[in-house]
Protein backbone atom coordinates (compact mmCIF):
# COMPACT_ATOMS: atom_id res chain seq x y z
CA UNK A 1 0.00 0.00 0.00
CA UNK A 2 1.36 3.66 -0.76
CA UNK A 3 2.72 5.12 1.93
CA UNK A 4 1.10 9.06 1.62
CA UNK A 5 2.45 12.31 2.68
CA UNK A 6 -0.65 14.64 3.31
CA UNK A 7 -0.46 17.65 0.95
CA UNK A 8 -1.73 21.08 1.48
CA UNK A 9 -4.72 20.78 -1.07
CA UNK A 10 -6.35 23.73 -2.78
CA UNK A 11 -10.64 24.19 -1.69
CA UNK A 12 -12.60 22.39 -3.36
CA UNK A 13 -16.42 23.64 -4.32
CA UNK A 14 -18.21 20.10 -3.23
CA UNK A 15 -16.32 19.55 -0.52
CA UNK A 16 -17.06 20.33 3.43
CA UNK A 17 -14.07 21.10 5.60
CA UNK A 18 -14.71 18.17 7.46
CA UNK A 19 -14.84 15.71 4.59
CA UNK A 20 -12.38 13.01 4.70
CA UNK A 21 -10.44 13.03 1.01
CA UNK A 22 -7.55 10.91 0.06
CA UNK A 23 -4.30 13.33 -0.14
CA UNK A 24 -2.04 13.48 -3.48
CA UNK A 25 0.78 11.25 -3.74
CA UNK A 26 4.71 12.08 -3.72
CA UNK A 27 5.51 9.54 -6.32
CA UNK A 28 3.55 7.42 -8.64
CA UNK A 29 5.67 4.60 -10.87
CA UNK A 30 4.07 2.67 -13.63
CA UNK A 31 5.21 -1.26 -14.29
CA UNK A 32 3.87 -3.36 -17.37
CA UNK A 33 2.10 -6.99 -16.24
CA UNK A 34 4.40 -8.69 -18.02
CA UNK A 35 7.53 -7.30 -16.41
CA UNK A 36 8.75 -5.68 -19.85
CA UNK A 37 8.78 -1.63 -18.68
CA UNK A 38 9.05 -0.14 -15.08
CA UNK A 39 9.54 3.17 -13.80
CA UNK A 40 7.22 5.12 -16.11
CA UNK A 41 4.99 8.07 -14.50
CA UNK A 42 1.54 8.47 -15.16
CA UNK A 43 2.02 10.90 -18.17
CA UNK A 44 4.26 8.51 -19.71
CA UNK A 45 1.70 5.41 -19.26
CA UNK A 46 -1.23 7.57 -21.09
CA UNK A 47 1.07 8.19 -23.90
CA UNK A 48 2.33 4.51 -23.76
CA UNK A 49 -1.29 2.75 -24.02
CA UNK A 50 0.04 -0.34 -23.98
CA UNK A 51 3.51 -1.72 -22.87
CA UNK A 52 6.15 -2.29 -25.68
CA UNK A 53 6.18 -5.96 -24.23
CA UNK A 54 2.40 -6.07 -24.62
CA UNK A 55 1.40 -6.28 -21.26
CA UNK A 56 -0.61 -3.51 -19.77
CA UNK A 57 0.24 -0.64 -17.52
CA UNK A 58 -0.58 -0.74 -14.01
CA UNK A 59 0.21 0.95 -10.63
CA UNK A 60 3.11 -0.37 -9.12
CA UNK A 61 1.60 0.02 -5.90
CA UNK A 62 -2.21 0.97 -5.38
CA UNK A 63 -3.41 3.53 -2.81
CA UNK A 64 -5.23 2.41 0.49
CA UNK A 65 -8.49 4.15 0.69
CA UNK A 66 -10.48 2.26 3.40
CA UNK A 67 -10.12 5.43 5.61
CA UNK A 68 -12.35 7.52 3.10
CA UNK A 69 -14.41 5.62 0.43
CA UNK A 70 -17.36 6.05 2.48
CA UNK A 71 -17.05 9.81 2.16
CA UNK A 72 -16.63 9.53 -1.62
CA UNK A 73 -21.05 8.64 -1.64
CA UNK A 74 -22.23 11.95 -2.61
CA UNK A 75 -20.21 12.86 -4.92
CA UNK A 76 -21.12 13.76 -8.42
CA UNK A 77 -19.41 10.76 -10.69
CA UNK A 78 -16.89 14.02 -12.34
CA UNK A 79 -16.31 14.49 -8.39
CA UNK A 80 -15.42 11.08 -8.10
CA UNK A 81 -13.54 10.70 -11.15
CA UNK A 82 -11.20 13.35 -9.98
CA UNK A 83 -10.76 12.02 -6.52
CA UNK A 84 -9.41 8.59 -8.30
CA UNK A 85 -7.74 9.67 -10.81
CA UNK A 86 -5.66 12.38 -8.30
CA UNK A 87 -4.07 8.88 -6.12
CA UNK A 88 -2.32 7.66 -9.71
CA UNK A 89 -0.59 11.12 -10.30
CA UNK A 90 1.30 13.53 -8.34
CA UNK A 91 0.71 17.43 -7.85
CA UNK A 92 3.27 18.33 -10.10
CA UNK A 93 2.83 16.13 -13.37
CA UNK A 94 -1.35 16.97 -13.14
CA UNK A 95 -2.30 19.91 -10.57
CA UNK A 96 -5.37 19.55 -8.83
CA UNK A 97 -6.93 22.49 -10.45
CA UNK A 98 -6.27 21.14 -13.68
CA UNK A 99 -7.48 17.77 -12.49
CA UNK A 100 -10.75 18.76 -11.83
CA UNK A 101 -11.61 20.94 -14.82
CA UNK A 102 -10.63 18.04 -17.13
CA UNK A 103 -12.77 15.24 -15.21
CA UNK A 104 -15.52 18.02 -15.35
CA UNK A 105 -15.28 18.66 -19.22
CA UNK A 106 -14.72 14.97 -19.96
CA UNK A 107 -17.70 14.00 -18.12
CA UNK A 108 -19.92 16.94 -18.98
CA UNK A 109 -20.78 14.92 -22.51
CA UNK A 110 -23.06 12.89 -20.91
CA UNK A 111 -26.64 13.26 -21.21
CA UNK A 112 -27.90 11.73 -18.18
CA UNK A 113 -26.81 13.80 -15.10
CA UNK A 114 -25.28 10.93 -13.11
CA UNK A 115 -23.14 9.73 -16.04
CA UNK A 116 -23.43 6.34 -15.30
CA UNK A 117 -27.02 5.91 -13.49
CA UNK A 118 -28.14 2.58 -11.75
CA UNK A 119 -31.34 1.76 -12.12
CA UNK A 120 -33.51 -1.11 -9.79
CA UNK A 121 -34.73 -4.12 -12.01
CA UNK A 122 -36.14 -6.52 -9.62
CA UNK A 123 -33.55 -7.58 -6.79
CA UNK A 124 -30.68 -5.95 -8.92
CA UNK A 125 -29.32 -2.46 -9.26
CA UNK A 126 -28.11 -1.90 -12.93
CA UNK A 127 -25.25 0.77 -13.84
CA UNK A 128 -26.42 1.96 -17.35
CA UNK A 129 -22.98 2.52 -19.27
CA UNK A 130 -24.41 4.06 -22.54
CA UNK A 131 -25.62 7.98 -21.67
CA UNK A 132 -22.21 9.06 -23.40
CA UNK A 133 -21.71 10.80 -26.93
CA UNK A 134 -21.41 7.21 -28.93
CA UNK A 135 -24.16 5.15 -26.64
CA UNK A 136 -20.53 3.07 -26.15
CA UNK A 137 -19.47 2.13 -22.66
CA UNK A 138 -15.89 3.13 -24.15
CA UNK A 139 -16.85 6.58 -23.93
CA UNK A 140 -16.74 6.23 -20.14
CA UNK A 141 -12.73 5.79 -20.35
CA UNK A 142 -12.30 7.76 -23.92
CA UNK A 143 -13.95 11.48 -23.03
CA UNK A 144 -11.13 11.37 -20.49
CA UNK A 145 -8.22 10.34 -22.34
CA UNK A 146 -8.76 12.45 -24.93
CA UNK A 147 -8.60 15.05 -22.90
CA UNK A 148 -5.69 14.22 -20.84
CA UNK A 149 -3.48 14.01 -24.21
CA UNK A 150 -5.00 17.29 -25.11
CA UNK A 151 -3.55 18.95 -21.72
CA UNK A 152 0.04 16.81 -21.84
CA UNK A 153 0.63 17.35 -25.83
CA UNK A 154 -0.53 21.49 -25.11
CA UNK A 155 2.38 21.34 -22.21
CA UNK A 156 4.75 19.80 -24.34
CA UNK A 157 4.26 21.23 -27.87
CA UNK A 158 4.51 17.47 -28.88
CA UNK A 159 1.84 15.84 -31.61
CA UNK A 160 -0.11 12.48 -31.84
CA UNK A 161 -1.18 9.85 -33.72
CA UNK A 162 -4.38 7.78 -32.64
CA UNK A 163 -4.61 4.99 -35.38
CA UNK A 164 -7.27 2.52 -34.79
CA UNK A 165 -9.30 -0.14 -36.19
CA UNK A 166 -12.65 -1.02 -35.08
CA UNK A 167 -15.71 -3.44 -35.61
CA UNK A 168 -17.69 -0.88 -34.22
CA UNK A 169 -18.09 0.74 -30.58
CA UNK A 170 -14.24 1.64 -30.15
CA UNK A 171 -13.88 3.28 -33.50
CA UNK A 172 -16.78 6.05 -33.06
CA UNK A 173 -15.79 6.23 -29.32
CA UNK A 174 -12.18 7.08 -29.72
CA UNK A 175 -13.37 9.43 -32.37
CA UNK A 176 -15.27 11.63 -30.00
CA UNK A 177 -13.08 11.15 -27.56
CA UNK A 178 -10.64 12.64 -30.26
CA UNK A 179 -12.09 15.14 -31.99
CA UNK A 180 -11.34 18.72 -31.97
CA UNK A 181 -8.39 17.93 -29.59
CA UNK A 182 -5.42 19.93 -30.32
CA UNK A 183 -2.07 18.03 -31.73
CA UNK A 184 -3.76 14.98 -31.89
CA UNK A 185 -4.69 13.25 -35.25
CA UNK A 186 -7.20 10.69 -35.43
CA UNK A 187 -7.38 7.52 -38.09
CA UNK A 188 -10.14 4.95 -37.74
CA UNK A 189 -10.26 2.09 -40.20
CA UNK A 190 -13.62 -0.27 -39.92
CA UNK A 191 -14.78 -3.01 -42.08
CA UNK A 192 -16.90 -1.93 -44.82
CA UNK A 193 -20.53 -3.43 -44.52
CA UNK A 194 -19.50 -5.10 -41.55
CA UNK A 195 -20.70 -2.38 -38.84
CA UNK A 196 -24.12 -0.82 -37.88
CA UNK A 197 -25.78 1.95 -39.83
CA UNK A 198 -25.59 3.80 -36.86
CA UNK A 199 -21.58 3.09 -35.86
CA UNK A 200 -20.97 3.48 -39.46
CA UNK A 201 -22.40 7.04 -39.44
CA UNK A 202 -20.94 7.76 -36.30
CA UNK A 203 -17.45 7.38 -37.42
CA UNK A 204 -18.03 8.95 -41.21
CA UNK A 205 -19.74 12.38 -39.75
CA UNK A 206 -17.56 13.93 -38.12
CA UNK A 207 -16.10 16.63 -39.59
CA UNK A 208 -13.41 18.12 -37.53
CA UNK A 209 -10.20 18.77 -38.89
CA UNK A 210 -8.08 16.20 -36.92
CA UNK A 211 -10.56 13.14 -37.58
CA UNK A 212 -10.03 10.97 -40.69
Amino acid sequence: VLGFRALQRSSLPYLSASSEMAPRPTSVSYISTRGGASGLTFEQAVYEGLAPDGGLMIPEEVPDVSSMWKAWATLSFHELAFEIVSLFCTETELPTNDLQELMQRSYGTFSHSDVVPTVKVGGLHIMELFHGPTFAFKDVALQALGNLYEYFLKRTSKKLTVLGATSGDTGGAAIYGMRGKENVECFILFPEGRVSKVQQQQMTTVLDDNVH
